[in-house]
């Protein structure tokens, strides 16, 4: 009996003890409640079909009702419009009254003018009623108009050279639209009858306000509709070609002219010279995007339009155009035209396979407009990503319970523990089961893309016939949910390339869009000729005599020749000095050893100037007249890793540091706040892994050669806790190092212990884990924003970027100290040019060029290619928005440039096997980092004997 009663007093503590955790884990789960904004898919749903009332509601701007933060003035006058509101800079917010009289959706549109600003589109968030009705009305972007100016241009070796582009700013309607997303259409807004408030918060750049448009539009009428009007009006005998390159106006500075060489056909073509012969490629992919040209016909009538086109991007895929004329959809085909991919440029006629679209048109001046588009796609590609974002939320639920590496021979009850997760796993397996079969439909084909829909839905469906076997698939459900959202950017990619365009009657005969055979033969045999003495490694110009001073550049040659576009058009009339730019990537000591080295190099690595100025390679910077007054063009430690023994030995170009980024909707959900010190961070890892997330802190694994050459600032995040710390790497004299030191073992300690005792990760992808939730926290250079901003469009608006945590001092102040890394400029010795030399650095560095630079650097390249300028007056003027060059700048006053002293790459190594040491063989921090120092100062001794810096 007393057994019996001993068993069952041991079930009922196993039943209440299992009873204490079910409950703890469902507190867990309910952290990550449905989202406060729903996404659009969600808001259509709830809201069902309702009606689209015919009615034009037009508010003006200047009659707003009540505001906050708005910098805003209104004028009577203002670019031909009358009581038009500036809002001159952006932030703050602006609210208007609107009487509805119909309940149902409506569309809302700006009438605006863009003022000067950094020229990026202009962003606000939409609130109705003090709420935001979806997470797509977070961002809508209003665009700028762009036009090239000069047309295109030769250098004097026949090659072509981009037209310079300017903004044409003009008075626009138009309408919310989310162009980051996949809707891809007027946003639709639900407005019950009666009064409602519609606010407006500026995120990026100024504009002119005229009115605020509430309105559904005409219904557009088909094509047999259209034409009715006017089939018996054919035109005859008139054949209109416009080169692509030759636009009118356009959406994005980023759709230049480009070249093609494949195929002689394309006009007009060289064998060896570069010819912008072509438009758009993989530049023109974005939806919302968009090319218009002009053209006169000659008398009034129906024409034909045909397009000479390539879409060798998207395999097996078409990429889709609206098209525009004069500035209106004539008809509703229109609004989605395709063109399928081919290796080879073919014809496109815009209209069915049989019968081409005819256009009718008025004797005179039209302008015709190609819109990049998602057209029949825009709905599956919501849909995929609205399910996407519900598996991101449903594996977080998991990794909560299970964490990210489950014991497989563990039983997570995960059926008992997430409510809902048959259901949900089966309602998710047949939303992409039907996603993939509309994929199909839509595309024409079966292929990979539906099939990747249907493996992640296969998937999902056993998991849901066996929850048993979740963990163990753990990791392939990750990679499925990464390769999802790569899935959803590279669709919403519409890449388009144009050689031509064609106006003609409808019974003109179209040209062969490929050369023949023979041709393409001939021109080969040609260009293998041509190899062997054009040099293409020169950029532009290249220039005879000794007074020519030659700069080698490193990157790719649109970095290149865009800086030889700046000189022609500003350093060689200004100074008379003439360049040579060469495109280099590598090979700078072997040139210097044999004697060919240039005069000036643009883009060094951190340690090379000190190194070569130990060895009497450089020119000392700091010896000319004015260097104190460039000096401050820089942050105040900019200079330091460049300085040697008293001089200065390089400027430098660009200086990354490291920010904070977050995840903003998770961190609201689990009520965590941005942590200020380490003390703070330590509580948010703590929480963060109670529901199995993880925090990222910067952690690089270095070899030899790059230790040489990265420098000591940002390879991790050592450097930071040293400053933060007080502690410094060397003595005052450079010759020892300093990490014997309390302070800096104290720093150590607490580096490695984030490892030893946190178990935070050493090894990751941030990228992939940040966008799917699992790492909602991490430090990371400031780029990575470039890569954040364009590659994740999924997350779009649920993420941000903050300063570090630093350490409080007694003061109160909280001190953010980091190091930081970068590129320099540098004059050899061997120059003969010194003074022109030192001229083309000032005018390098100098606040215009760097702005400029950054800016057409981002205009060819997007913003992938946003430039982290060391020029704190031109970092400024680049396109940030208002909160993030704040955050930025407030980081940028804390980071403090670490010296570079001959044998400073074993610094770099030793701190990592240091570390090493602790984390992997569990030697004591204070041990480990009093061994490696003794060998550090050894090596410097070495080194400075080696260079005979001792004497």
């Amino acid at each position: 009996m007393s057994g019996f009663l001993t068993i069952l007093k041991r079930t009922k503590f196993v039943i209440v003890y299992l009873l204490v955790i079910l409950l703890i884990l469902l507190c867990k789960i309910s952290a990550f409640a449905s989202n406060e904004v729903p996404t659009l898919q969600d808001y259509l749903k709830k809201v069902g079909n309702v009606e689209r009332p015919k009615r034009y509601i037009i508010i003006e701007a200047i009659n707003y009702t009540s505001s906050s933060n708005a910098s805003v003035r209104k004028l009577s006058q203002f670019y031909g419009q009358k009581d038009v509101l500036l809002w001159e800079k952006e932030g703050g917010w602006l609210e208007w009254s609107v009487n509805i009289p119909e309940d149902g959706f409506y569309n809302m549109a700006l009438l605006y003018y863009p003022l000067p600003g950094k020229g990026l589109g202009i962003e606000f968030s939409v609130f109705i009623d003090g709420k935001i009705p979806y997470k797509e009305a977070q961002k809508v972007t209003f665009p700028r108009v762009w036009k090239d100016t000069t047309g295109i241009r030769k250098d004097k070796k026949g090659n072509d050279l981009r037209p310079k582009c300017d903004e044409q700013p003009q008075w626009q309607k138009i309408d919310f639209i989310d162009t980051e997303g996949f809707y891809n259409k007027a946003l639709p807004f639900y407005f019950t009858k009666g009064e409602h408030k519609i606010r407006l918060i500026s995120i990026r750049e100024p504009i002119a306000l005229k009115q605020l448009i509430i309105y559904n539009s005409e219904k557009l009428p088909t094509y047999e509709e259209y034409i009715s009007k006017s089939r018996e009006k054919i035109s005859k005998n008139v054949f209109i070609k416009i080169q692509g390159e030759n636009t009118y106006l356009k959406s994005d500075p980023i759709l230049y002219p480009t070249y093609d060489r494949t195929d002689p056909a394309t006009e007009p073509y060289h064998v060896s010279k570069i010819r912008l012969n072509t438009i758009g490629q993989w530049n023109w992919r974005y939806p919302g995007m968009w090319i218009s040209w002009i053209f006169e016909v000659p008398k009034d009538g129906c024409y034909k339009i045909a397009i000479k086109a390539r879409q060798n991007f998207v395999r097996g895929l078409s990429v889709h155009r609206k098209l525009y004329i004069d500035g209106k959809i004539p008809f509703k085909e229109a609004e989605d035209i395709e063109f399928p991919y081919s290796i080879s440029w073919y014809m496109k006629t815009i209209g069915k396979k049989n019968q081409p679209y005819l256009i009718y048109l008025k004797k005179g001046v039209h302008e015709l407009r190609l819109e990049s588009t998602l057209g029949a796609f825009s709905e599956i590609l919501s849909r995929v990503e609205s399910t996407t974002i519900d598996l991101n939320n449903l594996y977080r639920k998991i990794i909560m319970i299970t964490g990210t590496s489950p014991d497989l021979y563990r039983d997570y009850f995960l059926e008992e523990q997430i409510p809902g997760l048959v259901s949900t796993l089966k309602r998710l397996s047949n939303e992409l089961e039907e996603e993939a079969a509309m994929f199909e439909k839509l595309a024409g084909q079966k292929g990979g893309e539906a099939e990747f829909l249907r493996r992640v839905a296969l998937q999902l469906r056993s998991m849901a016939e066996d929850t048993d076997t979740i963990p163990g698939r753990l990791t392939s459900f990750r990679d499925n949910l990464s390769g999802l959202s790569s899935w959803l950017a590279y669709r919403r990619d519409q890449p388009l390339e144009i050689d031509y365009i064609l106006i003609t009657s409808p019974e003109e005969k179209l040209p062969s869009p490929t050369a023949s055979i023979g041709n393409k033969i001939v021109n080969s045999i040609k260009a293998f000729l041509y190899s062997f003495v054009e040099d293409y490694n020169n950029v532009g110009e290249v220039y005879q005599g000794q007074k020519v001073i030659k700069v080698w550049v490193g990157g790719g040659r649109d970095q290149a020749q865009i800086i030889r576009d700046l000189i022609n058009d500003s350093f060689t009339p200004q100074t008379g000095i003439k360049v040579n730019v060469s495109l280099v990537q590598a090979g700078l000591i072997e040139a210097i050893l044999a004697g060919k080295g240039p005069d000036i190099v643009l883009t060094v690595s951190r340690a090379q100037p000190v190194n070569l100025a130990a060895r009497g390679a450089l020119v000392d910077l700091s010896k000319f007249k004015d260097f104190n007054e460039v000096k401050k063009r820089f942050a105040k430690t900019a200079l330091v890793p460049y300085t040697y023994n008293g001089g200065v030995y390089g400027l430098p170009v660009t200086q990354d540091f490291y920010m904070m980024f977050y995840r903003k909707d998770i961190l609201k959900e689990l009520n965590i706040e941005l942590p200020r010190t380490w003390d703070d961070m330590y509580k948010v890892i703590a929480k963060l892994q109670r529901y199995n997330l993880q925090v990222g802190l910067p952690y690089q694994r270095i070899d030899a050669l790059e230790a040489i050459d990265a420098g000591l600032g940002a390879r991790n995040l050592f450097p930071t806790l040293l400053l933060q710390f007080g502690g410094s790497f060397y003595d005052k004299t450079k010759t020892r190092t300093l990490l014997d030191r309390p302070e800096a073992v104290a720093a150590f300690k607490t580096w490695t212990d984030f490892y030893t005792k946190y178990n935070l990760p050493l090894i990751y992808d941030f990228y992939n884990r940040f966008r799917t939730g699992e790492m909602p926290l991490g430090i990371a250079p400031y780029t990575t924003y470039n890569l954040l901003s364009t590659a994740a469009p999924e997350i779009r608006n649920e993420w941000g970027m903050a300063p570090i945590p630093g350490v409080k001092k007694p003061n109160g102040e909280i001190d953010r100290s980091t190091g930081g890394s970068g590129t320099a400029c540098i004059i050899l010795k061997k120059s003969r040019n010194k003074k022109a030399c030192w001229e083309f650095l000032k005018w390098w560095t100098s606040d215009e060029i760097q702005t400029q630079f950054g800016k057409e650097l981002e205009m060819l390249m997007g913003t992938a290619a946003r430039y982290n300028t060391a020029n704190l007056r031109a970092f400024q003027r680049l396109p940030w928005n208002k909160e993030e060059i704040e955050n930025l700048e407030t980081q940028w006053k804390y980071v403090k440039e670490i010296e570079e002293v001959p044998g400073s790459y074993y610094i770099t190594r030793s701190i990592d096997s240091a570390f090493s040491a602790v984390v992997y063989q569990g030697i004591n921090p204070r041990e480990s980092m009093w061994k490696y120092s003794k060998e550090i100062n050894d090596e410097l001794e070495r080194k400075r004997i080696e260079l005979s810096l001792n004497k």
